[in-house]
């Protein structure tokens, strides 16, 4: 398996967080480094993630996974909606 090369940010303990937050910052984290690509979000999540983030974000990089192949633009509102959100604040 080939190396993906990923930039990474500071740790943030979302654990307290309320779960609308903790999704968006997951559909932000979707978004912004892995292109919107599920899939890649996986392989890095199995590869490299700590039993914490396999344990709250994998599940639901394969829902959106899921999501995705079932609905094509299902994605492009996903980050229509994050763009929105960002300009309200």
């Amino acid at each position: 398996m080939q190396a993906m090369a990923v930039e990474t940010y500071d740790w943030i303990d979302t654990t307290n967080l309320s779960a609308l937050v903790a999704n968006f910052a997951r559909v932000h984290m979707l978004l912004s480094m892995f292109d919107g690509d599920p899939q890649k979000w996986i392989e890095f999540l199995e590869w490299n993630g700590t039993d914490e983030e396999r344990r709250r974000d994998l599940p639901f990089a394969e829902d959106l996974k899921r999501r995705i192949a079932e609905d094509p633009e299902y994605l492009d509102r996903l980050r229509h909606l994050v763009r929105d959100f960002s300009t309200l604040v």
